[in-house]
């Protein structure tokens, strides 16, 4: 949920590193890098392997995103109390015309949370996971359509090759596919591809004025009065307490919600030390650990199609990477060419 930024990311100004080396910090900036990548993979495929095991038992997709944006706030009270100068209000101009900046960061992100949901309580981590991963795709197209931002050949070929796993994992096992599933995922990822083109660029102007986490805080109760007729609408919540679950099935029910807040802060503390483009790098190498894990516990049915699919996924997510992070990528093709690799989505 953390907004990524590229290259010289303004989650951290430059003084502050300057103050942080002269401090004598505990670690070096590389093993601080080191340490918060690790951490940020780790806990990205704990929580969505939780979240899967979770749906697995009781389906509440939608309660546990509202569930979860609750408990991300009350995790950001006390961090604000720590670090004051992290808190900011947002301003009123950020909500209306002409960008509505804050406004799609809201709606996008909601959407992205409760389908993303919907789909792991519907479909296997492994395609879900796939689909996912097709995000730079959409993010790619949505861009050269709606800002005439248009990418090298070699770009639109790599990320048309993440759409093509996708499809043959989903029709690896067409009898078993639930088709709710594949679409609230694929729904999820133009959602979050959506958020990112729009809000991205016109969200920079503001953040000499607002901090990650505050963004994180605010975003994630404005969500929270979307979520409440949603989750009654379609009677989710009755359901939950309906379940009557005891002490020890609320506890995991929480700790995996609170895993989603935890996962949101440990993406600003990566983009703290380090750029959007190798947190994309750690984010696929979850990716990978994510399909690897649930086929281990999940009933997949291993065809040609499936394994195909799933390693051209990850054989196109790492080029993507690969293209995004080297300005002298394939022979410096795309930089001559001004489709440029550093800095990417």
């Amino acid at each position: 949920m953390a907004s990524q930024a590229k290259e010289g990311t303004p989650l951290v100004d430059k003084d502050d590193k300057k103050d942080e080396k002269d401090s004598g910090a505990c670690c070096s900036p590389a093993t601080a890098t080191i340490i918060a990548l690790v951490g940020l993979v780790t806990i990205v495929v704990v929580k969505v392997q939780l979240t899967a095991w979770l749906f697995s038992m009781s389906k509440f997709p939608t309660v546990y995103s509202f569930y979860s944006a609750i408990v991300t706030d009350v995790m950001l009270i006390p961090m604000f109390l720590l670090f004051p100068k992290q808190w900011g209000v947002p301003a009123l101009d950020m909500f209306g015309p002409p960008k509505f900046v804050f406004t799609l960061i809201i709606i996008f992100t909601t959407f992205d949370m409760a389908f993303t949901n919907i789909a792991l309580a519907n479909i296997s981590v492994a395609l879900q996971q796939c689909i996912a991963a097709t995000n730079p795709f959409w993010t790619v197209m949505i861009e050269s359509v709606l800002y005439g931002k248009f990418q090298h050949p070699i770009i639109y070929g790599t990320v048309s090759g993440l759409v093509v796993g996708a499809i043959l994992v989903s029709v690896s096992d067409i009898t078993r596919v639930n088709v709710t599933g594949v679409l609230f995922a694929c729904a999820a990822v133009l959602c979050s591809a959506s958020k990112y083109a729009f809000t991205h660029h016109a969200f920079m102007q503001y953040k000499k004025k607002f901090t990650a986490l505050s963004l994180l805080f605010w975003v994630d109760l404005f969500m929270i009065p979307i979520f409440i007729p949603w989750v009654w609408a379609n009677g989710e919540i009755i359901m939950v307490f309906e379940a009557n679950m005891n002490a020890t099935e609320w506890f995991r029910f929480t700790g995996t919600a609170a895993l989603g807040g935890v996962r949101a802060l440990t993406q600003f503390f990566v983009l703290s030390y380090t750029t959007a483009t190798t947190m994309s790098v750690a984010n696929t190498f979850a990716l990978v650990l994510n399909i690897l894990i649930s086929l281990m516990w999940q009933p997949t049915a291993i065809t040609p199609l499936l394994v195909g699919g799933i390693c051209m996924v990850i054989l196109t997510s790492a080029f993507y990477a690969y293209l995004k992070s080297s300005k002298d990528a394939c022979f410096g093709v795309l930089r001559s060419s001004g489709g440029g690799g550093g800095g990417g989505h």
